[in-house]
């Protein structure tokens, strides 16, 4: 399991102010929160959702707080929207060889430079970028939670150049991973149809399929405490 530096605390967003900050209840007190997301998560509109929140004692930041999950389901299971945890929980499993797609890596690497981008991760030579999906969320929400009209999502222009990078390495390593992270059970993913130029972008995977590239999905289990494996499958299969 990987384990938060200190346990989160429960709060209720009053409402997100702007891309960057949410104003969460604390107990009786009303803070202002570090959104880690700046684009669109789901199509919540977010007064009144449950909602975990960290702490940190870093000068540098302008919030002592981040929200890093909320519930919106029946089951009332915790949804991750911190997408930089969703790579620290990657490096952990890597870390304990508790991800099947490198069941016992050698060498690890983070934020690898490719050209003028970057990827998240070289692996014993194969590069792997980890994408943590949130424009669409994978449950159904309480009817007290109210949702804004479906919009096209906009944030594939940085999936397609990532993508691109992935691809551009696969003549040379012959195998390359694209690794989507959820933060709570979702079901197999396989693109969004909303998206902006999606087909492309299906196209563009089925392609490089035939030349080693690999998808893989992890769903993890988020709580107060930290993260826990549910699984990790891969879905090369479901995208051909």
């Amino acid at each position: 399991m990987y384990r938060f530096a200190q346990p989160l605390h429960e709060g209720i967003i009053l409402k997100r102010r702007n891309r960057f900050v949410m104003d969460v209840l604390l107990g009786d007190t009303v803070v202002a929160c570090h959104c880690p997301v700046t684009g669109r998560i789901g199509d919540l509109v977010f007064d009144g959702v449950p909602c975990l929140v960290s702490t940190t004692n870093d000068p540098r930041r302008h919030t002592a707080y981040t929200v890093e999950a909320v519930s919106i389901d029946a089951d009332g299971q915790w949804i991750g929207i911190h997408q930089g945890r969703a790579n620290d929980f990657v490096a952990h499993c890597l870390d304990t060889d508790a991800l099947p797609v490198f069941p016992s890596p050698k060498q690890v690497g983070r934020e690898q430079v490719v050209g003028s981008s970057r990827l998240d991760f070289k692996v014993d030579g194969v590069y792997m970028e980890v994408k943590a999906p949130l424009a669409e969320l994978f449950v159904t929400p309480l009817s007290r939670f109210e949702r804004r009209a479906v919009t096209r999502p906009v944030e594939t222009e940085r999936l397609m150049r990532h993508l691109e990078t992935l691809i551009a390495t696969l003549p040379e390593t012959k195998r390359a991973v694209l690794l989507y992270v959820f933060l709570y059970d979702a079901p197999v993913f396989t693109g969004n149809p909303n998206r902006k130029q999606d087909a492309r972008i299906r196209q563009m995977i089925r392609e490089a399929i035939a030349d080693g590239l690999e998808m893989w999905q992890v769903n993890g289990e988020l709580t107060t405490e930290g993260i826990r494996m549910i699984r990790c499958v891969e879905t090369t299969n479901h995208f051909k």
